[in-house]
């Protein structure tokens, strides 16, 4: 089976694109957006995301780059990304660091 520390190590790379925009990266993981990874004795790996908005135009984007990510994990047979579309994400999942940080780029109340 697959290492799940490695699996989470391969998600800090993927960055979400929104944040890219806002000029600071933040990865998946640190923007509070993985919201379960699971796996079976077969290798497969499953990885739910919940997205900063129902509806984000980078859903397919974000969830290739999962799937191509975890599947170079050692021992994973088959990589599986989804979206939970009834989990709502707050900023108050990101990581504090990143959160105070993007309140330090854009200080007009965008994380109240």
């Amino acid at each position: 089976m697959p290492d799940i520390a490695r699996i989470q190590a391969m998600l800090d790379q993927v960055v979400d694109p929104c944040s890219i925009a806002t000029g600071l990266p933040i990865s998946l993981t640190d923007m509070g957006m993985v919201k379960k990874v699971t796996q079976n004795e077969d290798g497969v790996v499953q990885v739910e995301l919940r997205l900063t908005s129902p509806v984000c135009w980078q859903a397919a984007n974000i969830i290739a780059q999962v799937e191509q990510v975890v599947a170079r994990v050692p021992g994973v047979s088959k990589a599986i990304c989804i979206v939970d579309p009834t989990s709502e994400w707050t900023p108050e999942m990101m990581a504090a660091g990143c959160r105070a940080e993007l309140r330090r780029l854009r200080p007009m109340g965008a994380l109240s």
